[in-house]
């Protein structure tokens, strides 16, 4: 039999059986790409049962054959122009076909007939995509400015495929407002864009059914800032002392990194740039509003740190106390004393006397900067430990002054036994209340003693130092005296003493004689008086 003609036969068969349920086809359609294989897959597993086998293509009207085989011959007959590109699987009817060409797309058929001169037929639609190659991502804005700038990303590539846009390795998310992604999808727009919005990097894909291709990562330069600009204080006190160093830092968020300038008092610090300036010994004149502003050149933005305020004071030292008068007599003088700091404004002061804060009264009146403190008609207990302290910003400085006020003598007493026997020791002690200390004297029944000490030791009474003892006080300050006295009696008087003058034996032997001429006259006078009375008889 001519094979012309019985292919022609079978291709009536299969016409006929087009309409058999079941296609033995895996798939109605499938894609293929320029260059590469395609395998149309079945699901049969044996052809002992069929007796032909034949592969179509039609494209548009005209059918034309790829392959027929005969399984009772065993013969494949292929299309020389088929030739080559094609593999043919005997025992499940599986087509592979290429390298691809486009022309290649169109429709695929298998027809099977039985050996029971059943009719199996399937058709597969192959579509022919182009490969994806040059995937690239251009911008419109070499750099961006943030907020300012509104930024378009176009994806181009070679090839069959539809875009997709990845940020890092998860899909970029879009707004549909802001950020938003063309029809086509091959456009992304973001209007006022951030610094956060192209980091990742992006990437953009272009893919079909079968391959993919990535584009190189794109990051654009986003210029912000600058912003937060911080400016730190060492020491970070307001009040510094005149002398010590004062050190500021400045740092700002801005890319590209923001220019520096410092501020004093409004006006640019000569050649102060850097992120650390440092003044040291400073005095005075560096008092005032210190600032940092932060420049970016591509956003061409200023922004200023807030302001710092300094104030360099002079520390206190060489604190001082002054008296008016070196000389204080209770009840008659009145004192200034004024403190003063050799060095250093005073913003405070504060008295203190035993501790204890000094406030106005009636006798005692501070000036008004209280740097002066008046006592009126001093009394002896305005006597004590004075301090003042002087304050300001940065430090304080004191001094003491210890006021004397002279008074007395007061209180004179002398303390001694009253009564002492005959050649016992007696003691007398005189006192007195006085600033600065008394002087003492002595006189006994008037007749001033060599003494001139406070004490009077008497190893042995003798009669003669009985009488009246004066103790007379002198503050030789105030000029005024006091006197007192005490009475020592000597009792049970012994023998005379070789040593009594004449003048006190007379006295002695006079005593005597009275007392005896006072008994005789009693006694004789107790006598008349009994002759006097009349007898009864």
């Amino acid at each position: 039999m001519d094979f012309y003609n019985f292919r022609l036969s079978l291709l009536i068969l299969a016409a006929l059986g087009c309409c058999s349920e079941g296609s033995p086809l895996l798939n109605d359609k499938t894609n293929g790409v320029i260059g590469k294989n395609v395998t149309f897959k079945t699901t049969i597993t044996s052809t002992q049962d069929f007796l032909t086998i034949t592969w179509n293509f039609n494209k548009g009207s005209v059918i034309a054959p790829i392959i027929t085989s005969v399984t009772v011959t065993n013969t494949d007959n292929i299309d020389e122009k088929y030739t080559g590109r094609i593999i043919y699987n005997k025992t499940t009817c599986e087509l592979q076909l290429g390298p691809l060409v486009k022309e290649d797309e169109g429709e695929y058929i298998l027809n099977i007939v039985t050996n029971k001169g059943q009719p199996l037929s399937g058709q597969i639609d192959l579509e022919v995509l182009e490969p994806v190659t040059d995937v690239k991502i251009s911008s419109n804005l070499p750099e961006a400015v943030e907020v300012n700038d509104t930024v378009v990303l176009s994806c181009s590539a070679k090839g069959s495929f539809t875009y997709k846009w990845l940020n890092g390795s998860v899909p970029l998310v879009v707004d549909g407002t802001r950020m938003k992604v063309n029809t086509d999808g091959n456009e992304l727009t973001i209007a006022e864009v951030r610094r956060t919005d192209l980091r990742g990097p992006i990437f953009c894909i272009a893919e079909n059914a079968l391959e993919s291709g990535r584009s190189a990562p794109f990051n654009l330069t986003v210029s912000y800032g600058p912003e937060k600009v911080v400016m730190t204080q060492t020491p970070a006190d307001s009040f510094l002392k005149k002398g010590s160093n004062l050190t500021f830092t400045c740092s700002a968020q801005s890319d590209p990194p923001a220019q520096l300038q410092w501020m004093f008092n409004g006006e640019a610090m000569p050649q102060k740039t850097t992120a650390n300036i440092t003044l040291t010994n400073i005095e005075e004149a560096n008092s005032g509003n210190y600032s940092c502003v932060a420049y970016n050149a591509k956003t061409n933005r200023y922004v200023s740190s807030p302001v710092a305020v300094v104030s360099v004071l002079e520390a206190l030292s060489g604190t001082n106390i002054s008296s008016s008068s070196s000389l204080l007599i209770a009840g008659n003088s009145t004192v200034n004393i004024t403190c003063s700091a050799a060095a250093g404004k005073t913003e405070s002061v504060e008295w203190l006397k035993e501790s204890k804060p000094v406030t106005s009264g009636d006798r005692i009146i501070l000036s008004a900067d209280k740097k002066t403190l008046t006592i009126i008609k001093v009394v002896k207990e305005d006597a004590g430990s004075y301090k003042c302290q002087l304050k300001n910003k940065i430090n304080k400085d004191e001094s003491t002054f210890v006021m004397v006020i002279s008074y007395g003598p007061e209180g004179v007493n002398v303390k001694g036994k009253n009564a002492v026997k005959f050649e016992e020791p007696a003691e007398l002690k005189c006192s007195a209340d006085s600033v600065p200390p008394s002087t003492f004297s002595w006189k006994l029944n008037g007749t001033v003693m060599n003494v001139s000490q406070a004490h009077i030791i008497i190893d042995k009474a003798r009669v003669t130092d009985s009488g009246t003892y004066t103790c007379e006080a002198f503050n030789s300050i105030t000029g005024m005296t006091k006197t007192t006295t005490h009475k020592l009696a000597v009792t049970e008087v012994g023998a005379v003493d070789e040593g009594l003058s004449g003048g006190a034996i007379a006295g002695i032997v006079i005593s005597v004689l009275v007392a005896v001429i006072i008994i005789v006259c009693i006694i004789k006078r107790k006598k008349k008086s009994n002759a006097n009375i009349a007898s009864p008889y």
